[in-house]
């Protein structure tokens, strides 16, 4: 007998604690610790728990002719080595949460965790879990390795199986299978090797059907765009695949937050390098550099349409910008487009087209959407005042206009950075050093200065500025002989905007501003103004 008997208050004490903490620890965080512990943690845990009650009850253990623990060393005694597997235990379980990997074992718990803090609007938490787990729900979702191949060819179609796919991802027999026996265990039996081995066809299902859900939702995609901006980027090629809009909604949730990294990285992004106006792509600007470094990026995930709606959006629905548009100009070209999405849009636009140009690339990255964007701008303008002819740009509608026309113009130049005298341009060239970009904006241009020039809330000296910007690219392209053909591509398209002649007053329009226009300029658009009187008497 043992006088003395066993002490279990510390081992109670413990015990009571953990439950007290446990039955007040919310569900999601339930979810959160399951999910960080795989069966070889939990065998981890057992153990050290086993160890620590052996020693409470090792009086009991000896009685039963267990080996005893002793003798101990370096000045331990029980009751520090119980301390010290608490402590090394606990040390354990912080490290193991720290280090959670999604697999296809935990997914079904992943599934639970992120549909509980989803629907109890709990972002923050759910965006602290995606910037762990995201990239590996969308790698099970899209697994292309080799044991995941070999886990789907375990379970071949076979003729006499009806296989039910369900919406939560399970695979089982329908009502019309076989009903031998033998069928549907070796069915079962497949299903079990399968997953054993890698992702199997169940698990991609339902690996999607999580990321579908999450990807989804619009109040999800647009708190990661202001709060994790870059696993956006990250994950943006493969999250696409499945939600085709996420990156739509991720441009959108951007420009309405004039904090994002999408107004920082642009403002910082206006350092001339690499000839012509081409810009600087810095380091830091990393979304920037996601899609602009390599445009093939840009033009395979088609983010030219998410921008140009995305802007195209706030001009035709945003009542507080149009009123701000309108507005007297101040500090806007100094200071204020750097908070303005029109600006931003316009500005990101003329990054990327100008690295598609100087890449080479033979896709024109939908530049046509500065036409949109000033045609949507004149529709928003204020009618004009008398002291608008005082100003060069009114209010700050006036002056994106202008952004607008010198972008176009600007794609147009930099042909002559990028040929040498005596080199053939052509605007069917595709191969080689081409500027087919160059050619795309010439034909733009014109569908740009259209709407200015006909409508009636734009002034008359606003009108003449901008049809000077795209004159004065034109008689830079007349000097040069050897880009002859791209300056033939952009006085057809400013006198026919839309490749016929206008049954209005363009043409009429288009001669005021161009007689108005500097008599040095004028002398050297010789062929311009032929080819405008020939349209002119040809339509009369």
């Amino acid at each position: 007998m043992n006088p003395a008997g066993i002490d279990t208050s510390t081992l109670l004490t413990m015990l009571g604690l953990i439950a007290a903490v446990w039955s007040m620890v919310p569900n999601s965080t339930k979810l959160s610790f399951r999910l960080s512990l795989s069966w070889f943690d939990w065998l981890v845990i057992w153990a050290a728990l086993l160890i620590i009650h052996g020693l409470f009850f090792q009086p009991v253990l000896t009685a039963l002719g267990f080996p005893t623990f002793g003798p101990w060393l370096w000045g331990f005694d029980k009751s520090a080595t119980q301390y010290l597997l608490f402590l090394l235990l606990a040390t354990f379980v912080y490290w193991r949460s720290r280090r959670t990997r999604l697999t296809r074992w935990n997914l079904g718990l992943f599934d639970d965790l992120t549909s509980s803090l989803l629907h109890a609007g709990k972002l923050e938490e759910l965006t602290e879990l995606l910037q762990l787990h995201l990239s590996s729900a969308l790698n099970l979702a899209a697994s292309e390795s080799v044991r995941s191949r070999l886990a789907s060819a375990i379970r071949p179609p076979h003729p006499s199986l009806q296989v039910v796919f369900r919406d939560d991802g399970s695979i089982s027999l329908g009502e019309a299978a076989s009903t031998d026996w033998l069928s549907r265990k070796w069915f079962s039996f497949r299903e079990w090797l399968a997953d054993l081995i890698g992702p199997s066809q169940r698990v991609q299902r339902r690996a999607a059907i999580v990321v579908t859900r999450l990807l989804s939702s619009r109040p999800l995609v647009g708190y990661l765009a202001i709060a994790r901006p870059y696993l956006c980027i990250e994950v943006m090629e493969r999250a696409t695949r499945f939600v085709d809009d996420f990156q739509d909604e991720f441009f959108e949730a951007l420009l309405a937050n004039d904090a994002s990294v999408f107004y920082s990285e642009l403002k910082n992004n206006d350092n001339f390098g690499g000839g012509g106006h081409r810009l600087v792509l810095p380091d830091e600007n990393r979304l920037v550099r996601f899609y602009c470094s390599d445009v093939n990026v840009a033009a395979r995930l088609g983010v030219y349409r998410s921008v140009g709606e995305a802007v195209l959006a706030r001009i035709d629905g945003d009542e507080a910008l149009e009123k701000k548009l309108n507005g007297r100009l101040l500090t806007f070209q100094d200071v204020g487009k750097h908070r303005d999405p029109v600006y931003t849009g316009i500005w990101f636009f003329r990054v990327m087209v100008l690295e598609g140009l100087h890449q080479r690339i033979a896709d024109h990255l939908w530049l046509h959407y500065m036409p949109y964007f000033a045609s949507r701008l004149v529709d928003r303008a204020r009618e004009v005042r008398l002291e608008d002819e005082n100003h060069e740009f009114p209010t700050p509608l006036c002056y994106l206009l202008y952004e607008v026309v010198n972008t176009t113009a600007v794609w147009i130049r930099d042909a002559e950075s990028l040929t040498a005298p005596g080199e053939a341009v052509h605007a069917v060239q595709m191969q080689g050093n081409h500027i087919y970009i160059s050619f795309e904006a010439a034909e733009a241009i014109g569908r740009v200065i259209h709407p200015t020039l006909m409508s009636s809330r734009i002034s008359r000296r606003l009108k003449e500025e901008l049809l000077g910007v795209a004159l004065s690219t034109l008689r830079d392209l007349e000097i040069r002989k050897h880009l002859a053909s791209l300056a033939a591509v952009m006085r057809r398209h400013l006198i026919e905007p839309y490749g016929y002649r206008e049954r209005n007053n363009y043409l009429h329009i288009l001669k005021e501003c161009f007689d108005s226009q500097d008599h040095v300029l004028r002398a050297h658009l010789g062929r311009f103004k032929a080819d405008l009187d020939a349209a002119l008497e040809a339509a009369f």
